[in-house]
């Protein structure tokens, strides 16, 4: 008779098991009435998130390598990094006390989501952020807006010791309702300002706290 055939191994297993956690830690923040994107996540499941995603970042798929020192080759480019992400996990002390990025949301208010939108031409290399504010009671949502310029370049990192692709952020405005801020004194953005890129496929993308490396920011593709 037929010999049984291999069972295929899905080889983006790690990727799945990662996406599920996150899934699972949703739907229950959901239940709970809790925040969303793991910012009402307790140590326990950080850590969780955070061993599936140290396993993740070894994975030979992840387009994420160690620069040559001397060519630069390896790097990440901008390019690949373009178009529009939705923000799914942060373990970021900073954006849980803040209730999400711009800090606006509480009281009536509660972070509804955020994404980010990049792109990259020869001369400009401009980001958008667009956070959603959930209205508690009856009557519109709103839209928070942080625009700004963005730059990837490779540096090495003081805790690896390794040359690693590091993404700043310039913050330019942040813009809700008619107003219209100068962000370079929103102390609520910092987090994501200088950030290590540890994990990159088509359509996901992890960052690490350049200081705080434990801190995660998590995004998809849209």
């Amino acid at each position: 008779g037929d010999e049984e055939a291999e069972p295929v191994i899905d080889e983006k297993e790690l990727k799945e098991e990662l996406l599920e956690l996150l899934e699972d830690l949703a739907k229950l923040a959901e239940d709970e009435g809790q925040q969303l994107c793991g910012l009402d996540c307790s140590e326990l499941e950080q850590e969780r998130v955070l061993e599936v995603v140290g396993e993740l970042e070894r994975e030979p798929y992840n387009q994420v390598v160690v620069p040559d020192g001397v060519t630069g080759e390896g790097a990440i480019t901008k390019d690949q990094l373009t178009g529009e992400w939705e923000f799914i996990y942060s373990s970021s002390s900073t954006m849980k006390y803040n209730e999400g990025l711009s800090g606006l949301a509480g009281g009536l208010t509660k972070f509804g989501g955020l994404r980010q939108t990049l792109s990259s031409t020869k001369f400009l290399s401009d980001v958008e952020y667009t956070e959603q504010l959930e209205t508690k009671l009856l009557g519109a949502d709103t839209e928070v807006k942080i625009t700004g310029d963005w730059d990837l370049r490779t540096e090495v990192s003081l805790f690896t010791g390794k040359l690693s692709n590091v993404m700043s952020v310039t913050p330019d405005r942040v813009i809700y309702g008619p107003r219209s801020d100068k962000a370079d004194h929103w102390k609520s953005l910092g987090p994501m300002n200088l950030l290590l890129l540890t994990y990159l496929d088509e359509d996901l993308r992890i960052m690490r706290g350049s200081t705080s490396t434990d801190t995660l920011f998590i995004w998809r593709r849209i």
